[in-house]
């Protein structure tokens, strides 16, 4: 009988359906066993995202065989380092139904939240790492965090809905203070103790739980609807401080690194191209030591202004003006663009993969969806977006692969995604990007 971590026992009791999860089992570990670490506790599987704006350049990424050993490509040059520890996903499509196809944003929205935007900027619905910071967040010191490697302030895709996007860090000092400035402390010290003005913090936040219980009884519904999402963020406070107060077990060999130095950040290629590995560097020292468990990273918005100096249009201006050259059948210069975006995605790969964790890597560990907004930004075409998706998810997911999702929904990917991740989860999606199909090539 083959066992999967989403067994469930279920039988019937006074014709109700009863169901009980099963206790964690060694049939459940990868047949290296890198589901737990030395000290026989499980290591934590952790989630990123990796954004990229104006897609790829078809005729430079898409290999003409799907399944493993398929055909290496000019585009993905510096990812195939990683061929054997990422999957390909290519022909997944986002529908609007009877919304329209907002420029450079509904097939970013769809493939975050399941759901096609009505409104440019706006997310339909909580953010995929969101939905799954909320389940595996809990005991590390922040619930996720969020980067932007050109410096933008704007340029966060993480959300709890709406507008309401988390802010992100926007420069490597940023990060690092952020990461490992005031209040936090190396697990590796010997003489690690529980800061004091974190137990402060902790026992102010107690004393009003009482009033806070008093006050949630005394408003009407409208109001009791603001609180509770007040008190939602006042709760991951409280996580984090607790976080804060005991010693991460830290499985990882990393040392914590001396505070960058003040660098330019911007959208010019070769400032995104060097402030891209040191937040990457950072963020997987972040995710060794606990400060997260899910990290967002932006290499370039949607409709991306990113730009190399001395050439005549930025990214997003070329993909409209610069002709297609009829001997190569491509646009160059905008095809150069796509290929600066693989190699800022293998720079975070890189360093994922660069941290040895148990008997494996931090990568091995973790699972990163790097998608962008479109398949064709000439066209604003959201039918066969590209996808990556890298990492084993602790032994859950079959690496190696080129998926075709055949026209199917980009949704497809998120279920996959929440599936190896831990979660319960039969469908995922509304309307025509409603599916109950995970990518089952890949999941194990």
């Amino acid at each position: 009988m083959s066992l999967s971590r989403r067994f469930l026992l279920r039988g019937m009791t006074h014709s109700s359906l009863a169901v009980m999860s099963l206790p964690f089992l060694d049939c459940f570990l990868n047949e290296n066993g890198t589901a737990l670490a030395a000290t026989g506790k499980p290591i934590p599987t952790r989630f990123g995202t990796y954004f990229w704006g104006c897609g790829l350049t078809k005729a430079l990424f898409m290999p003409a065989s799907v399944g493993a050993n398929y055909q290496d490509t000019p585009q993905l040059a510096s990812l195939k380092p990683f061929k054997g520890k990422m999957n390909l996903l290519t022909g997944f499509r986002a529908f609007v139904d009877e919304k329209p196809n907002i420029q450079h944003w509904s097939g970013n929205a769809a493939i975050a939240t399941g759901n096609a935007p009505a409104n440019d900027r706006e997310f339909a619905g909580e953010t995929l790492d969101m939905t799954i910071a909320g389940a595996i967040a809990k005991g590390s010191r922040y619930k996720s965090i969020e980067v932007a490697c050109s410096g933008n302030r704007n340029e966060s895709f993480s959300s709890l809905g709406g507008r309401n996007t988390n802010p992100p860090e926007v420069s490597p000092i940023g990060l690092y203070n952020r990461l490992f400035g005031a209040g936090f402390q190396d697990p590796s010290n010997a003489d690690w103790k529980p800061d004091p003005h974190v137990m402060l913090q902790q026992s102010v936040l107690s004393v009003v739980t009482e009033d806070r219980q008093k006050l949630m009884a005394s408003v009407g519904a409208a109001d009791k609807a603001r609180l509770e999402q007040y008190f939602t963020s006042v709760r991951e406070l409280e996580q984090g401080l607790a976080a804060e107060l005991s010693r991460p077990e830290m499985i990882a060999d990393v040392k914590i690194p001396a505070s960058p130095e003040e660098m330019i950040v911007n959208k010019a290629v070769p400032n995104l191209l060097k402030v891209t590995p040191i937040m990457a560097r950072l963020l997987a020292i972040g995710l060794a030591t606990n400060q997260t468990r899910v990290f967002n990273m932006s290499f370039c918005e949607p409709a991306s202004t990113m730009y190399q100096p001395g050439d005549s249009y930025p990214f997003h201006q070329a993909t409209h003006e610069e002709p297609v050259d009829e001997a190569l059948g491509y646009q160059p210069i905008t095809s150069k663009f796509s290929e600066y975006c693989m190699q800022g995605l293998a720079s975070v790969l890189a360093e994922l993969d660069g941290i040895r964790e148990g008997d494996g890597t931090l990568l091995d560990h973790s699972l990163l969806l790097a998608y962008t907004d479109t398949s064709n930004a000439k066209l604003h075409a959201i039918d066969g977006i590209p996808m990556v998706l890298a990492g084993g998810a602790n032994g859950k997911i079959k690496t190696g692969l080129h998926v075709a999702g055949g026209g199917t929904t980009v949704s497809r990917v998120g279920l996959t995604v929440q599936q190896a991740m831990g979660f319960l989860l039969d469908s995922w999606g509304t309307q025509s990007n409603q599916t109950n199909r995970p990518i089952s090539e890949i999941v194990i």
